[in-house]
């Protein structure tokens, strides 16, 4: 019982514990469905809708960016309704709705609790990469992410018996289970005694121990511009509005009528008006990527609903939805996931002077690291 009102504690606050003491029964988990939208999950539930109407454009934003599958936390009184809410928005925020003594809502976008934990891993291999590191880990996102940073630098249908994985990473638990994904410093893999490293830089990407890029396949800058107005971040506080913000990718201001690019080849699937967003271009490229390009000024419809080139025009940039001046906002996601677009943005040529002095730093830093473990053999 201690555990549980912890874990209410956590999930809700300390406010919230006499709610806990009256209705201990009546908090749920609630699954966001594919295509549910906050107001209709406030409608549903019997909620004020000018909760949503109420919210600035870059939390609009964010509230259509909720991901389905995401795991809600509702309680609710001895009438079913609603006491409080939580609905994560990304991997930092989630908005709370909580109602007061007057039986007024509100809501806010606060941060998410959970911890982080420092985990080192070393697998000796006797069957398939992926499949191999889930059966011993149990965790499915690390196998996937291993996977992805591997794939240019092995050649999968040639691992032998007894190869081996060093992983350095990052986990968070909440709840007391795995959340979000893991933040990945450095890897190594040694298949037929030759070893193949990769260490995380500071703009996301990967390099391997020389400093060079190893994802040939990177993603284009998908337009010209005169600065990069706002970065990717799931949560930082905003000193002037007095609240958390977050900013699911890269803003590149520029004059109204720049041609705007595929970064990658894919297939267009949506172009269209996407509320806050304004005028949208989506594009489906292979293994579990999107791009999104919004706040444009037109579309070029000769593209709409093909399979572009990486380079391809598909529309112009502009100031349409929620806006504050012409700019493209570029979003990128894996796995219907929002990921820093810089990660997949390399220097192709890899890293050089400044830049590759202190990525070498951390390269011998981990390569000690990494012996060390292959000597504990754990």
């Amino acid at each position: 019982m201690k555990l549980i009102k912890l874990l209410f504690i956590l999930m809700f606050g300390v406010k919230s514990l006499l709610a806990y003491e009256l209705y201990d029964n009546r908090v749920e988990d609630k699954i966001w469905k594919s295509g549910e939208t906050l107001l209709a999950f406030l409608q549903e539930n019997m909620l004020p809708l000018r909760l949503y109407y109420d919210l600035d454009s870059e939390d609009e934003k964010l509230a259509e960016d909720i991901r389905s599958g995401t795991i809600c936390n509702i309680l609710r009184d001895e009438n079913y309704e609603v006491l409080q809410a939580l609905i994560p928005l990304n991997e930092e925020l989630q908005l709370h709705i909580v109602r007061d003594d007057n039986q007024s809502y509100s809501m806010s976008v606060d941060p998410i609790l959970y911890q982080t934990k420092q985990e080192r891993l070393l697998i000796s291999f006797d069957d398939i990469f992926s499949k191999d590191i889930l059966n011993k880990t149990g965790n499915f996102p690390l196998a996937v992410e291993l996977e992805q940073m591997f794939k240019n630098s092995i050649d999968f249908t040639k691992l032998k018996l007894g190869d081996k994985l060093v992983v350095f990473y990052t986990k968070k638990m909440r709840l007391g289970r795995f959340y979000g994904t893991q933040e990945i410093q450095a890897a190594m893999y040694e298949n037929r005694f030759k070893k193949y490293y990769l260490f995380a830089n500071e703009d996301g990407a990967y390099y391997d121990d020389k400093a060079k890029a190893t994802d040939t396949n990177s993603f284009m800058v998908p337009c010209k511009y005169r600065r990069i107005s706002s970065r990717f971040t799931k949560k930082r506080w905003h000193p002037i509005l007095k609240k958390y913000r977050a900013h699911h990718g890269i803003d590149y201001a520029g004059p109204s009528g720049t041609p705007i690019k595929a970064a990658y080849r894919g297939k267009v699937i949506f172009m269209g008006t996407k509320g806050g967003y304004g005028k949208t271009v989506i594009i489906r490229h292979p293994n579990g990527y999107k791009t999104l390009y919004a706040h444009l000024s037109k579309f070029n419809n000769r593209v709409r609903g093909k399979t572009v080139k990486k380079g391809a025009l598909i529309a112009y940039l502009g100031n349409s939805g929620r806006s504050t001046g012409p700019h493209l906002h570029f979003g990128l996601s894996l796995n219907d996931r929002w990921i820093n677009p810089e990660r997949k943005i390399v220097f192709k040529n890899g890293l050089s002077g400044a830049k590759r002095k202190e990525f070498m730093k951390v390269v011998k830093e981990y390569k000690g690291k990494i012996e060390e473990l292959l000597q504990e053999g754990i």
